[in-house]
């Protein structure tokens, strides 16, 4: 068979386009399967870079509607086009996306545009998404399943805009503004995307089955960042689970709940989004033909160097479960690869993967919660260091949030950061690297923090830590 390959990556998402480089790179003979027409998955595509972008321009808006004029910055005419913002969104995804085929050209990656499906643990048949007809089938020695996931589904309910029952992907391509958004579910998805038409002057209401929203980060996290949306007129509606949903005319839809001490409630919106998880896309790729185990949940399951029950096959990101984020599945990947060619990577450290909420302000968050060290009996210190008292906030304009640093009582060992803040997606990187090596809270507040900055907020809440003291508060 001509077609034989060292490696075959089922999915071009980060982790999957990324896998590919890498392993060009090592020197494998490489292909890339892909069912779509565009690469660079969910996230490029319908996940992380819209949304982001979304998110910044009606950030922008936002600011200029409420904060710009004590900065003496004022405007006759504001006003939003939104076709224009959509626009600017598609062009961005078009952009990287062409940048994602130039690498693979560049990097002299085969791609092949269908559904992979095994035939054998060593052959693939790809088959064209338009013409089912058409197929080719390609051997290959090592192969890596990075197919991703898709927005979980209420039992009985299909995604449709017309219908006004959506998920994130088409959230993300309205033709029109909600007058009313209702949410289901308060995670990620749903604060981020609550925010961005928020902004646009949408009425929003999230509904949360849980005590809280973003439920699997550090309680304080939860707290202030439903004070700081509901502050910004989010209504957010905690501890009730929807019992239906239905289209009530063309223009409504009628999202009926009950509380957990059996209240029952009725919202009425334009629109219903769904962000209640997602699910691993498993499906067309024959892998009962291969006998490749999944677990109950429906995830591949994998061991400890991410090879599936067929030791020449393996899997990353969102398909296997966990946190399902990029930055995890770009991780394993090249983990993964390396692996593959003979290298010894260092394994991913899961507990410090970076969790990141793009609302305003940012939330972010690495290492363990307090509620979870609590939960295990380990003695610790907490400092807790406001932006708002930070210079750099003060200028700015945004005052809101906290950086919240938890070490080991004993060995002053940093055990978990959370912060709230602007820019605390990229702040939360000084935590990863101090936590990846280890480091204590002393070492922080040793280290020179250059003024003015939010990074400051690190230097006191790490003296918090280390001496119970902080030099500005």
């Amino acid at each position: 068979m001509k077609n034989l390959y060292d490696l075959v990556i089922i999915g071009s998402g980060p982790g999957g386009y990324i896998s590919a480089i890498r392993a060009s790179q090592l020197g494998l003979r490489t292909a890339i399967i892909e069912k779509y027409q565009k690469l660079g998955g969910t996230c490029l595509n319908v996940g992380c870079i819209p949304s982001k972008s979304l998110l910044d321009s009606s950030k922008y808006f936002f600011l200029a509607k409420k904060k710009y004029s004590s900065h003496g910055i004022f405007f006759e005419k504001l006003f939003m086009d939104f076709r224009k913002m959509m626009d600017r969104k598609n062009k961005i995804v078009e952009n990287i996306n062409n940048g994602i085929k130039y690498l693979m050209k560049k990097n002299k990656i085969d791609l092949y545009q269908g559904i992979g499906s095994f035939k054998t643990k060593n052959i693939l048949s790809v088959t064209d998404i338009k013409s089912l007809e058409k197929e080719k089938k390609i051997q290959f020695k090592y192969c890596i399943i990075s197919t991703g996931s898709k927005p979980l589904c209420l039992s009985q309910l299909n995604f449709n805009i017309e219908n006004r029952i959506i998920s994130s992907t088409e959230a993300l391509n309205l033709k029109e503004i909600p007058k009313k958004l209702i949410i289901i579910g308060g995670g990620i998805i749903g604060l981020e995307l609550g925010s961005i038409f928020n902004r646009l002057g949408s009425k929003i209401i999230i509904i949360e089955t849980m005590d809280k929203i973003i439920s699997n980060m550090d309680n304080s996290l939860s707290q202030e960042i439903r004070k700081i949306l509901e502050k910004s007129s989010i209504q957010i509606e905690t501890s009730l689970s929807v019992t239906s949903i239905f289209k009530k005319n063309d223009e409504e839809i009628s999202v009926l709940a009950k509380y957990h001490n059996g209240k029952e409630v009725n919202f009425i919106g334009n629109y219903c989004l769904l962000s209640i998880g997602r699910t691993p896309y498993t499906k067309n790729m024959g892998l009962e033909n291969i006998k490749i185990k999944i677990n109950q949940k429906g995830f591949i399951s994998v061991n400890d160097d991410l090879q599936t029950s067929i030791n020449n096959i393996y899997a990353i990101g969102d398909v296997i479960g966990g946190k399902m984020l990029a930055h995890k599945a770009e991780e394993e990947g090249l983990y993964v690869v390396e692996h593959i060619a003979g290298k010894k990577p260092n394994k991913l450290n899961y507990d410090l993967i970076p969790s990141i909420i793009y609302t305003y302000p940012e939330v972010a968050s690495v290492g363990r919660s307090e509620n979870d060290i609590k939960k295990d009996k380990i003695e610790c210190n907490i400092g807790i260091f406001p932006m708002k008292i930070l210079g750099r906030a003060r200028t700015s304009g945004c005052t809101d949030g906290f950086l919240k640093m938890i070490s080991h009582k004993k060995t002053d060992e940093i055990l978990g950061v959370h912060i709230i803040g602007d820019h605390a997606a990229d702040m939360i990187m000084e935590a990863s690297v101090a936590m990846e090596f280890r480091s204590s809270s002393e070492d922080i507040y040793r280290i020179c923090h250059p003024h003015p900055t939010f990074s400051e907020a690190f230097k006191e809440a790490a003296l918090l830590n280390f001496e119970n003291r902080s030099i500005h508060m």
